[in-house]
């Protein structure tokens, strides 16, 4: 059956069932099937992959209402775009390791969640043995493909739409990010994809009713926020930020791994990117500190600033910013997936982790004593595990029941006696307890003030200034030098008499010779240090950097960036 007919029959089974019922409140969500499209056909979707039909029964909303799980009060469909590019398109970026683990278990979280996800990934071995539905799913993160899966998902989004159905959409990036003349892009294999392609091609193109854009990369705030073209030759105040697209569209939400000039940070005993790993733990409903079963922005950005509050360096503390769409603050209603789930109570409050039997990190969460929490948990294919992490306990969770409770849960010795090399200050996160105080506590912060990076931050535009100094302060030990050869060179010169002998002659114009040469060469290395440090010390702040160098062999001034 084609994707639009067999849309269309689930739209129609659900409108027949509702009226069916005796009056009473909407039960669940619109029925969406959740398969990918791969090689250009329609693959039928995972048995976990169909969200929760509007057709659901009402004994199943009643018991969901009795253990706690409010069901959703309004037909809504749930999209997801998901990008992971571990090589970007610029020869000179380094290759993440991480970005395909991501997205494929971003994959795993919305098809949880009923989404109709579309993946976009090149997977490594490791990844396709861990996930192997992505790996069957998964089309090459290039242009021509983020074309077609737009065109695919704004079409499924379209019908859904045409039958009055409220339509959510999460666009999931993990890569690497950057930023161009005040322009923040994002890369895929084959070329960038710059803010407003983002907000013009892809997230304006779904034309879902609200949008939610969550990027981990590089400078991910540049994607919203900028000084625009040409970056500080525009002529406004210092610092001065402005939205563009992504940021000025009622209906987007961000969540971005950055606040500012930021890196994002990758961590091997996550296998994945801080941030994202982050995100997704309070997505499985960590960050659910109210208990209704949604996780709102003000939830999720508390529960990542309360994860790394800990950590000492704030370099490697992620700096998220989070800005919901103006008319909500919800960001994902898990009601749909919390019929299978996992309750840890507020007297066990710890730091844990929930794993699979592979050791792939689903989510990691610390509540406080008397914050309870209900977790997402995974068709039952296979063990999961909870690990408490401080006397390194784990608990074995069945598979069933539906609904299994900490507390019911046995303890076994830990199946892995050493977790691996940590970097020291990843160590830090989630040491903190998350509970309802840190989200009522939390501000969503102004927008920063900001300086787009130049050609390369790490490297010399970074430090321009002590090096524009330092060759200012070559460039006149060369002066000095240089004029100390030619003082010497003269007085060997006058030195020279009509009586001297021609073979003492000839030794003084050699020496003469050798001491001119010298100078001149001195003199040219001190010009060039001397103008190339006066350049990084005066060059205005954007993408171009002066740079100079000198040998033996002759001085070269040069420019490296884009202009």
């Amino acid at each position: 059956m084609s994707a639009p007919l067999l849309l269309l029959a689930l739209l129609t089974s659900g409108a027949a069932s509702t009226s069916a019922r005796p009056p009473g409140p909407a039960i669940a969500d619109l029925s969406i099937p959740g398969a990918a499209h791969a090689s250009g056909s329609m693959r039928a979707p995972a048995p976990d992959a169909v969200l929760t039909s509007g057709a659901a029964s009402t004994a199943t909303a009643l018991t969901s209402t009795a253990a706690g799980t409010t069901p959703p009060t309004s037909r809504t469909a749930s999209f997801a775009l998901i990008i992971g590019v571990n090589r970007g398109h610029e020869p000179d970026q380094p290759v993440l390791r991480y970005a395909d683990d991501d997205a494929a278990r971003y994959l795993d979280l919305f098809r949880l969640l009923g989404a109709r996800t579309y993946l976009l990934a090149r997977l490594d071995d490791n990844t396709r043995r861990l996930h192997p539905q992505a790996a069957a799913e998964a089309l090459d993160p290039k242009q021509a493909e983020l074309a077609t899966a737009v065109k695919r998902l704004s079409e499924d989004i379209a019908l859904a739409r045409s039958r009055g159905v409220e339509t959510v959409a999460y666009v999931v990036y993990a890569g690497h990010g950057n930023v161009r003349n005040g322009e923040g892009y994002v890369s895929l294999e084959d070329g960038p994809l710059t803010a407003p392609m983002l907000s013009e091609q892809v997230v304006g193109a779904l034309a879902a009713d609200r949008v939610h854009l969550i990027v981990d990369a590089c400078y991910s705030y540049f994607l919203a926020y900028s000084r625009g073209p040409g970056g500080q030759r525009r002529p406004l105040p210092e610092g001065f930020t402005r939205a563009v697209g992504l940021a000025q569209a009622d209906n987007v939400g961000l969540l971005l791994s950055t606040s500012s000039a930021r890196e994002s940070h990758e961590w091997e005993a996550f296998q994945a990117g801080v941030f994202n790993h982050e995100v997704r733990s309070g997505l499985f409903g960590a960050a659910d500190a109210d208990g209704d079963g949604q996780v709102s922005y003000r939830e999720i950005a508390a529960f990542v600033e309360r994860a790394n509050a800990a950590i000492p360096n704030d370099r490697f503390r992620p700096q998220v910013h989070a800005r919901p769409p103006k008319d909500s603050e919800l960001l994902v209603d898990l009601r749909p997936g919390l019929e299978r789930r996992l309750e840890v109570e507020g007297a066990k409050g710890a730091h844990y982790v929930l794993e699979d039997a592979n050791g792939v990190r689903l989510a990691e969460f610390h509540n406080a004593p008397g914050q309870s929490l209900r977790l997402l948990r995974p068709p039952p294919r296979g063990p999961v595990y909870l690990w408490r992490v401080g006397d390194s306990t784990e608990f074995p969770v069945p598979t069933t029941p539906d609904v299994v409770s900490l507390e019911s849960l046995s303890a076994e010795p830990v199946r892995v006696a050493s977790r691996g090399a940590a970097h020291a200050a990843f160590q830090h996160i989630f040491t903190l307890p998350f509970s309802q105080e840190s989200v009522s506590g939390f501000q969503f912060p102004p927008l920063m003030p900001l300086t787009p990076p130049g050609l390369n931050s790490r490297g010399l535009w970074g430090a321009r200034r002590p090096l524009g100094w330092g060759a200012l302060a070559l460039g006149g030990a060369a002066g000095v030098a240089g004029l100390w050869t030619t003082l010497e060179a003269k007085d060997l010169r006058r030195g020279i008499t009509p009586d001297m002998s021609q073979a003492e002659a000839a030794s003084r114009n050699r020496r003469i010779r050798s001491l001119n040469t010298r100078g001149g060469l001195l003199y040219g290395l001190g010009g060039a240090a001397a103008l190339g440090g006066a350049l990084l010390l005066l060059w205005p702040q954007g993408e171009t950097v002066p740079l100079a160098t000198a040998s033996p062999d002759g001085a070269a001034l040069g420019v490296a960036g884009a202009f």
